[in-house]
């Protein structure tokens, strides 16, 4: 190798040379489509459209279990305590 600044020629050793990179391939070929990209979309859309439908019933319903469960759960542990109260003012 030789100096850039002076012109003298190196000799670099082997484990400080660096190593050449393996060249990369760039000429990719395209797949080929029968089908335009747009039209590919729109029929995607369209078979995921009963999903999504599905998903937000699904959602839906989830968020109102959400509220309905806690909801019963109270209203039945405050019916309860009455029933003990009415039974228990019944015996004596």
């Amino acid at each position: 190798m030789a100096c850039t600044f002076c012109g003298t020629n190196l000799t670099i050793p082997e484990n400080l040379r660096i190593k050449s990179q393996p060249k990369v391939e760039t000429n990719f070929k395209k797949a080929e489509t029968s089908r335009p990209v747009e039209i590919e979309a729109s029929e995607m859309l369209r078979k995921a459209q009963p999903i999504a439908i599905r998903a937000w019933n699904l959602f839906t319903m989830w968020t109102w279990l959400k509220w309905l469960i806690p909801t019963c759960f109270v209203i039945s542990i405050i019916l309860c305590i009455v029933l003990v109260i009415i039974l228990f003012s019944l015996s004596l």
